[in-house]
């Protein structure tokens, strides 16, 4: 799907900004966040960058710190579980109660009221995308059946012309062989009729 294609988030190689107010919020390590949700690596920066980039959550409110002293907060882990889970109402809520957090590294992504229309946009697109790939595929199913449809016809037309062919090639052979003992019977009426006149004469004198 194209949402997997989402620009994967390094967590450790680009620095995130973490000049916000501290809080009382549980943050989790990259390796706790894995085990809650039962995720590798690679999915868990999928999932930060949907939630980025998709529904509008800034960056600094999921982590903070950078490469190995990276950390994910509670709001991270809440909306990684409704996303995966396939919770799109819950996460929604979420998002919409989830605070601002302003940061130069979240200039370029959507904020909270830009998100649900730009989902929309991505989903209509994604749809177009599936029906006009549905269309491709239906019409090369059918070309291909079209296509088995004449072979087959074109391997019955095979079979019946060989057919055809080894019949008239047994009749060929039966014809062939009756001619040669047509032609040994007269042979052999000859001799006996030629014999039997050179007795007569014989007789004769």
């Amino acid at each position: 799907m194209e949402l997997e294609a989402q620009t994967v988030i390094d967590v450790e190689a680009q620095p995130i900004d973490s000049s916000f107010p501290e809080s009382n919020e549980q943050w989790y390590s990259a390796q706790q966040m894995m085990n809650l949700l039962r995720l590798s690596k690679t999915d868990l920066q999928k999932s930060i960058s949907k939630l980025q980039s998709i529904y509008g959550l800034n960056l600094a409110t999921l982590r903070r710190g950078a490469a190995r002293a990276t950390e994910y907060s509670q709001l991270a882990l809440d909306a990684t579980k409704l996303l995966n889970a396939g919770k799109r109402g819950e996460l929604r809520k979420l998002v919409e109660a989830a605070p601002t957090v302003s940061s130069p590294a979240q200039s370029g992504s959507l904020t909270i009221s830009e998100y649900t229309p730009a989902l929309d946009r991505r989903i209509s697109q994604l749809g177009q995308s599936a029906a006009s790939t549905s269309a491709s595929l239906n019409q090369s199913v059918r070309q291909l059946l079209e296509q088995i449809a004449k072979e087959n016809q074109a391997a019955q037309q095979r079979d019946a012309d060989l057919d055809t062919a080894e019949i008239n090639a047994a009749q060929n052979r039966g014809a062939a062989r009756a001619l040669a003992v047509f032609q040994a019977e007269q042979k052999a009426q000859a001799e006996v009729l030629a014999q039997l006149r050179a007795m007569k004469l014989g007789g004769a004198e």
